[in-house]
């Protein structure tokens, strides 16, 4: 059976980081572990993945909000 092993790199995205990954056999999981494989994701020192920055095309609600408001009266414009 073979045993998957990870190291740093791109390829396949696991829990947010991506890692060169590699599928080997039982017999040569130490040659590949001694050129810098891990067994777990959690052993490799991945760098994040950097997504781009959302260019927003008009104002969140959050945006318009802190905008000054212009003044409400409750009477009426009409004169009659």
């Amino acid at each position: 059976m073979g045993v998957m092993l990870y190291r740093e790199g791109k390829g396949t995205r696991v829990w947010g980081k991506q890692y060169k990954t590699t599928v080997v056999s039982e017999s040569d999981i130490a040659s590949y572990l001694a050129d810098g494989w891990c067994k777990h994701p959690d052993e490799v020192d991945a760098k994040p993945v950097e997504t781009a920055k959302i260019k927003r095309t008009r104002k969140t609600s959050a945006e318009a909000a802190e905008e000054p408001q212009e003044e409400v009266s409750d009477e009426s414009d009409n004169e009659g």
